[in-house]
């Protein structure tokens, strides 16, 4: 099995042969950095930034994955950290993502909600996480959430802050900070007169 890729850069921080190998394979037109951990990256990769990264946690280590997120910002890379058997089922996700499902979003179903969606997608990402001694996953979660759902709001409200703030249920100053934080970029359209 392959991933659909397009020019991804992916760092992958392990030191299992056969994850490397496997991640090679499954993501095989994207662009992969491979270390055994980040001590051991390279100086020029380490000023990089990358779409994805895939780091093998140890419970022995935890400091590493908080060191990893001191360099990165997790709102524009997605990070998957996990013990070496839970990175090994990745490829499963994957999988799943390219193919516009997940195993339980049964997105024909009437009842399927986003609550749903959301449910099962945390249940996962929570065990994964779990299981590789990570910490500090509300901050991760809403950070990562937050400027993708800002984003969206501003385009559908054509840019308009006071109708985005509204929308969000949140002070107008406190969308601008949240704006000027995320660094996102404001357009609004004019409507063509036809």
């Amino acid at each position: 099995m392959s991933i659909r890729t397009s020019v991804v850069s992916i760092l992958l921080l392990t030191a299992d042969p056969d994850l490397q190998a496997q991640i090679k394979r499954d993501f095989k037109d994207a662009s992969i950095t491979v270390a055994k951990d980040l001590a051991s990256l390279p100086r020029s990769a380490a000023k990089r930034t990358f779409d994805g990264v895939i780091i093998e946690t140890k419970r022995n280590q935890p400091q590493e994955l908080a060191e990893l997120l001191r360099h990165i910002d997790p709102a524009k890379t997605v990070v998957i950290a996990g013990a070496r058997a839970t990175l090994r089922q990745t490829h499963r996700m994957f999988h799943a993502l390219s193919n516009g499902a997940g195993p339980s979003a049964n997105h024909a179903d009437p009842n399927f909600s986003l609550d749903d969606y959301i449910k099962s997608k945390l249940r996962d990402f929570v065990r994964g996480m779990k299981n590789g001694s990570a910490r500090d996953l509300h901050p991760i979660l809403i950070k990562a959430v937050e400027e993708p759902l800002i984003t969206l709001v501003l385009r559908e409200t054509n840019g308009n802050q006071m109708q985005a703030a509204d929308l969000l249920g949140m002070n107008r100053n406190t969308l601008r900070k949240k704006i000027n934080e995320f660094r996102i970029s404001v357009k609004r359209e004019r409507a063509h007169h036809t």
